[in-house]
């Protein structure tokens, strides 16, 4: 098993990879039972993680679809996509009407009031910490 340590060469050995993992583990499994100050640092290092990401890749998709956009658009007015705007409409108006059935049957969305209760420190530092994540990006 790979060890982990801070002075490879001194002969002292550090803690192994698999108790390093089952700490991290233990910690997010009973994150809950954990002190509001950890749980806040928890949420909001995953925050900050999150935020970075999704402002880095959200780059790469805005551009994906720009670029993917234009293409289509030189296709359409090369003539190699043809658009049949009556059969579009037709089923866009199907679509809406099927969508408000089923809006209609659900009043609203119920989210538990126990599970944003119980994880309110967890949710708080993760929205803390997309905002930073999104503020270093």
């Amino acid at each position: 098993m790979t060890e982990l340590s801070k002075n490879e060469g001194s002969g002292k050995s550090g803690k192994a990879v698999g108790d390093v993992v089952d700490t991290v583990l233990h910690y997010v499994v009973d994150l809950k039972k954990q002190p509001p100050m950890a749980q806040l640092g928890v949420g909001a290092g995953f925050g900050t993680v999150t935020g970075y990401f999704v402002t880095k890749g959200g780059r790469v998709v805005a551009a994906t679809v720009g670029v993917s956009f234009l293409l289509a658009q030189f296709a359409i007015h090369k003539g190699y996509i043809t658009l049949n705007e009556s059969k579009i409409e037709r089923d866009l108006k199907n679509l809406q009407k099927s969508v408000m059935n089923k809006v209609s049957k659900k009043d609203t969305i119920q989210v538990p009031n126990s599970f944003i209760s119980e994880n309110r420190w967890i949710l708080g530092g993760f929205a803390a910490g997309m905002l930073i994540g999104f503020s270093i990006a």
